[in-house]
């Protein structure tokens, strides 16, 4: 599963930062300008993070 989400929450992961959500769906809305509510950011996180493992 590679598309813009994903390539994006991996980015994320690598700094550290995907404890904080609000930062994230905030980033991929100014510069993605995407529609995610942070419910289904959350599960790809949790997805994303389960497949790591």
């Amino acid at each position: 599963m590679s598309d813009l989400i994903t390539n994006v929450l991996q980015k994320a992961k690598a700094k550290g930062k995907l404890n904080r959500t609000d930062v994230v769906l905030r980033y991929l809305r100014m510069k993605y300008r995407l529609k995610l509510t942070e419910f289904v950011l959350e599960k790809r996180i949790e997805s994303l993070i389960s497949s790591n493992k």
